[in-house]
This record gives C-alpha cells, structure tokens and sequence, in this order.
C-alpha cells in the first residue's frame, strides 16, 4: 500500500490530467488578467496541478456562495421595498 495522504486524491489519467491543466490555466489567465499581471512561468507537475485545481474548485464553490447570498440579499431587498410601500399606501388613505 502507498504512502499517501488521504486529503490527496490519486493521479487521474492523461486525458483528466490535460483537462485540469486547461482548467488551471483558464483560472489564472482570468484571474491574474483582473489584476493586469502575466501568469507567471512554472512546472506544471502533478502535484503542482493538484493544489492549483483544489484552489480552483475551492475558488468556484465560494463564487457560487457569494451568488447564493447576493441574490438571497436582492430578494429580501425587494420583499422590504414592497412591503414599505404597502405600509405608505396604508397610511396615506
């Protein structure tokens, strides 16, 4: 049995590897272009595309959370703008 840490996923093959590596590259492009920098140079190893592609789903599941939360935020907004404007039509009459 490998010495491995559970945390870790095992390498996945060739075809899985080259799509995290797009994947990687993607986020760093679109993510250093926000910040007007370059993507540095780098090795692109297993280990290196298995902590850039963890971040990545970490990234993108914060993302979705801030979404979640944003349109949670403009649904209650919008329920308190009707109900103060109920509340006004109320007592003006």
């Amino acid at each position: 049995m490998a010495d491995q840490n559970p945390a870790e996923p095992e390498p996945k093959s060739g075809s899985d590897a080259s799509s995290r590596i797009e994947e990687v590259s993607e986020l760093l492009a679109k993510t250093l272009e926000a910040a007007d920098k370059p993507v540095p140079e780098f090795e692109y190893t297993p280990r290196s595309i298995l902590h850039l592609h963890g971040l990545l789903i970490v990234s993108k599941a914060k993302d979705e959370a801030a979404r979640l939360v944003a349109r949670d935020f403009r649904q209650k907004a919008s329920e308190y703008r009707s109900q103060g404007t109920v509340l006004i039509n109320r007592d003006s009459s």
